[in-house]
């Protein structure tokens, strides 16, 4: 019986990519993974798959869950709880290697309201032995998007209690939970830790106030307060002119997108210019080099990308490929 249930949601996967919109294909591969005796990690895997494959799978999961997680059917409240569970850190894992990080990234996972911000809350603050402690700073992002207020008393205590804890929690993550608290009006955790970075922009040799105005920038960035994070890269630009220093293309990208969410497009189409150039600059590394895909699809250079002035950005920082794609009949 196990056997034969395999094999008829291989089927199902076979054919799903010919109709991945239908929800009586997703309802039936469900079904199989419910009726299974839900030990199989195979099954499970495939079967988050087809959910996060399908555009409209995480509302399919959001409606089922639900009515089904209500029930007093415990046999198919435990599977749906664990299928629920493994889609939403299938999305984060999708998010982590997707190479793009930016605000909203993980709004789809409202579908799955509530049971996607009590399970990633419960996964930071009571973490169990099988999620890896290290892997905690995943969530943030998520809990970021999908908790924008500030969260119930519990919750709040809790994430503060990570950000003071000097001793267990490395300063690395206690500031990421800290740009968690600014969010929530609770700018009092990351204050110090920007304000000892402004200090460091004004102390010793410009590489070391380059780093520390880098990081400053990045900071604010996180936090959303992207005018400060455009006038950290402006002082880094300078900074970095005084001492005859070059920059990467990432500090341009970076600039490029603070312009750009501030509707600024002239300036965030100059800095995308001046990255393309380091881009297609046989100077640059290729480890420093930016992928295309992030020119073409991050959110946050959109609008950029709606200004005709996007395609010589293009061109000038991936010319073989426009060349190459010129010949093609």
């Amino acid at each position: 019986m196990f056997v034969c249930r395999s094999a008829s949601f291989a089927l199902l996967i076979s054919t799903a990519g010919l109709a991945q919109q239908d929800p009586e294909t997703l309802a039936k591969a469900v079904a199989v993974w419910v009726d299974s005796d839900q030990v199989d990690a195979a099954l499970l895997a495939q079967t988050v798959k087809l959910v996060l494959d399908d555009k409209a799978g995480l509302q399919w999961l959001g409606a089922q869950q639900r009515p089904t997680l209500a029930r007093h059917d415990e046999r198919a409240s435990k599977a749906i709880a664990a299928l629920s569970l493994h889609v939403l850190l299938g999305f984060l894992e999708r998010a982590k290697n997707s190479g793009m990080v930016f605000r909203g990234q993980y709004e789809p996972l409202r579908a799955l309201l509530p049971v996607a911000t009590n399970t990633l809350f419960e996964l930071l603050l009571r973490t169990p032995d099988w999620f890896p402690f290290s892997e905690r700073s995943r969530l943030l992002p998520a809990i970021r998007d999908l908790q924008p207020e500030c969260p119930d008393d519990r919750r709040l205590t809790g994430v503060v209690e990570i950000a003071e804890n000097t001793g267990l929690e490395s300063e690395a993550f206690r500031v990421e939970v800290a740009c968690l608290l600014w969010q929530w009006g609770r700018k009092e955790y990351l204050m110090p830790c920007i304000d000892e970075l402004k200090q460091q922009t004004m102390e010793g040799d410009a590489e070391n106030r380059l780093v520390a105005l880098r990081a400053l920038a990045k900071l604010w960035y996180e936090v959303a307060e992207y005018q400060k994070a455009a006038m950290a890269h402006s002082s880094l630009k300078k900074t970095a002119e005084v001492a005859r220093q070059k920059l990467a293309p990432t500090d341009w990208y970076w600039s490029a997108c603070c312009h750009a969410m501030l509707g600024e497009v002239d300036r965030g189409i100059a800095a995308l210019l001046e990255c393309a150039a380091l881009q297609a600059s046989d100077t640059v590394d290729e480890s420093r080099k930016l992928p295309r895909k992030l020119f073409e699809q991050d959110p946050e250079v959109a609008k950029l990308r709606a200004d005709p002035r996007f395609v010589d950005v293009l061109k000038l920082a991936f010319p073989k490929a426009s060349s190459e794609r010129g010949r093609r009949p």
